[in-house]
């Protein structure tokens, strides 16, 4: 259906400097991103490129502007190409969402809800596709709609354009394609797989003086916001936004800030005799993740090694993996439960690893939520609150109760809530060795889930963090289960005492069954804290 404009609706439009500069750009530039900034004119300039360079006239010309949701296009593109495109003859079928020009030429409007969105583009082939707010976007959508701008025509340039803000789920991959290599922009980067060129230009809101002249508050309404977002809307900063999950994450050091306050570290030599442990995030496609955690006496979790690979095979890097827990104290591997999971082949990921590996592994804890709250507890570098402490005092009875039936270990439990709580000198518990690039590079970049926000989002280039929880997650297992059989040979060691003192064999045989009962009922084994035979690497 042809919808007619009323004439009223169109309007003139005028760019900035700023956006003149992103105009400018020669069709050399097969990628360029104008962003940062709230306020800096992102939509217009994307969807008015097409009219001002011209391309429009050319019978042939197919464009292409994505927002993530048809209601975001529906919200804000759609209405202002209502704007714009009418005063080029442009008519609007609003069934297939899509401008067509009196030469011939289209300008349409889609949207990409999932990965399998880009798919439907297969037989596609687009001069200019232009994405808003690019971040919303994950890399794999970009990418494969990358594959399907060409041209046959060499009176057509085929290129991307995108615009966007700090921040969402894709905030990670776009800041490290556009902004990473030059943080001012203005940069050629060179794709070192295509040759191609490519460019980032750096927007702030005072580069709209358009907007700031009709709304002067607009800047003030935003100093309101907290910091991550004020610097994101105001400064276009990328490397602080609203959303951050790990805020206490530091890789260096601020100067008002106590000694401890950082998590990266330079490598030292490790003691061999300190206990490892291994956590992987299989993948093939997506990122598969291996981190290596060495364990001090004071319970701080040294991250010393990570691999990661792309499309390798299981049998290569399960090789490369062993190779990397080669002669180290491995006490403990964990793997993402996927693996697991019959996928219609002869084997198992988790089969398929040990075989290429040697490295017997177990399921890794998949609690997203509990996984994310540990994490924050192993960045923490603030003293902890506090302990609770009983209303009614110490109680010497109650403590000899307690010895008793429970052991020493517990009485010294019970007798330590009163006491003054040592100063805690092993905070933050998590060190990573600076040559761990791939986990100190995503962990600023997580984001809290919308849906769920409780739990961080699930990103492109996650699986680092995801690895990392799991080997956060093992480690609390390790020493629990470390503490648990502890426990357990205190009240051995007391039942035994006391049997040789009183010499009542009923006594010694009912408290003996109700600990062994209690032990057989523990989820988790002590005996895969030790190390096991099988656990050999090759």
């Amino acid at each position: 259906m042809i919808e007619e404009i009323p004439e009223k609706s169109i309007r003139e439009w005028k760019p900035t400097k700023r956006q003149e500069e992103f105009i400018a750009l020669p069709s050399s530039f097969f990628e360029a991103f104008y962003g940062g900034a709230a306020g800096g004119g992102k939509s217009e300039i994307l969807l008015l490129l097409p009219i001002l360079k011209g391309y429009i006239q050319n019978p042939r010309f197919k464009g292409i502007i994505f927002r993530r949701t048809f209601p975001q296009l529906e919200e804000s593109l759609i209405p202002r190409s209502r704007e714009y495109y009418p005063s080029m003859g442009g008519k609007y079928n609003g069934q297939e969402h899509v401008w067509t020009f009196p030469p011939g030429s289209t300008v349409r409007f889609s949207y990409l809800d999932k990965d399998s969105d880009a798919r439907d583009h297969d037989t596609a082939e687009y001069h200019y596709a232009a994405f808003d707010e690019l971040t919303a976007f994950t890399e794999f959508m970009y990418r494969y709609i990358t594959s399907r701008v060409r041209s046959s025509d060499p009176t057509l340039p085929a290129l991307i354009r995108s615009a966007s803000n700090p921040g969402n789920i894709g905030h990670a991959w776009v800041r490290a394609r556009f902004v990473e290599p030059e943080k001012n922009g203005r940069k050629i980067i060179l794709d070192k797989l295509t040759r191609q060129k490519r460019i980032f230009i750096p927007a702030k809101l005072t580069d709209n003086p358009y907007l700031t002249s009709a709304d002067p508050n607009y800047e003030n309404r935003l100093l309101i916001l907290p910091e991550a977002e004020r610097k994101a809307k105001i400064e276009g900063d990328w490397w602080t936004f609203t959303g951050q999950v790990f805020l206490e994450f530091r890789s260096i050091k601020y100067s008002d800030e106590p000694e401890n306050a950082l998590h990266v570290i330079p490598p030292f030599k490790v003691p061999e005799w300190w206990p490892r442990l291994l956590a992987i995030d299989w993948g093939y496609v997506h990122m598969m993740w291996a981190g290596l955690c060495a364990l001090s006496p004071d319970e701080r979790v040294f991250l010393i090694k990570e691999y990661t690979s792309k499309h390798e095979k299981i049998k290569v890097w399960g090789a490369k993996v062993a190779q990397m827990c080669q002669f180290e104290n491995l006490v403990d591997a964990v793997m993402d439960p996927s693996a697991w999971q019959e996928r219609g082949l002869e084997k198992t990921i988790y089969t398929q690893f040990t075989e290429s590996s040697g490295i017997d592994i177990r399921r890794a804890d998949h609690d997203r939520v509990a996984g994310k709250l540990n994490f924050h507890d192993f960045l923490r570098w603030d003293p902890r609150p506090s302990r609770y402490i009983p209303r009614e005092g110490f109680d010497l009875e109650r403590s000899h109760y307690i010895l008793r039936m429970y052991g020493p270990q517990a009485q010294k439990d019970y007798e330590k809530m009163f006491l003054p709580e040592p100063k805690e000198t092993n905070i933050p518990r998590l060190q990573i060795f600076n040559t761990c690039t791939e986990l100190i590079k995503v962990i600023p970049n997580c984001v809290y889930d919308e849906k769920n926000p409780e739990d961080v989002a699930k990103m492109d280039g996650d699986d680092p963090y995801d690895g990392c929880r799991y080997l956060l997650q093992a480690v609390d297992q390790y020493y629990s289960g470390l503490m648990k059989e502890e426990t357990r040979r205190n009240t051995v060691g007391a039942i035994i005492n006391e049997l040789e003192h009183t010499g009542d064999m009923t006594s010694y045989y009912r408290r003996m069954e109700f600990l062994e009962k209690r032990r057989g009922a523990e989820i988790i084994p002590i005996q895969r804290f030790r190390r096991r035979s099988s656990m050999r690497v090759l």
